[in-house]
């Protein structure tokens, strides 16, 4: 048997992933910023207010670590934390003028690094990356969801 893990799609997706990842983090650590705290922000820029839980819910991690989260972006002034008019018990989050800001130049220096590592593409080509990738996610998201329920 001949094997040749450079001739495998998920260790190609796999290593084009972390080289990529290392290229974000480079530029995100220029701003003292984690992807993760990054996700939080594009969140709030793209939706608006929204409460812990639901940020919580759509980054799929543990309430502990949506606070640790949370704390790191109120302590360097990206987003402003407030009780529901509702229920006081939950807490609302939203992007301060600061944050706003942030978000704005790092999405557009992310955009920066795509246009960078796709440059030989055509747009016809990214297009069809982009949906075969999103097509390789939703099959193994769908896997996931299959084995969870047996």
């Amino acid at each position: 048997m001949n094997r040749k893990m450079n001739e495998v799609i998920g260790y190609q997706l796999g290593a084009t992933a972390h080289l990529l990842h290392n290229e974000h983090n480079r530029s995100l650590a220029a701003h003292g910023l984690t992807r993760s705290q990054v996700k939080v922000l594009y969140l709030l820029q793209s939706y608006g207010l929204q409460s812990q839980a639901q940020l919580q819910k759509q980054l799929f991690i543990q309430g502990s670590t949506m606070n640790g989260l949370l704390e790191s972006l109120l302590k360097s002034e990206l987003v402003e934390k407030t009780a529901s008019r509702s229920d006081r018990r939950q807490k609302l989050i939203s992007l301060t003028e600061k944050g706003r800001t942030l978000e704005k130049t790092v999405w557009r220096e992310a955009m920066q690094i795509e246009e960078k590592v796709t440059d030989f593409l055509s747009e016809e080509e990214k297009q069809y990356l982009l949906q075969t990738l999103k097509t390789m996610q939703g099959k193994l998201q769908k896997e996931t969801e299959e084995q969870r329920n047996e």
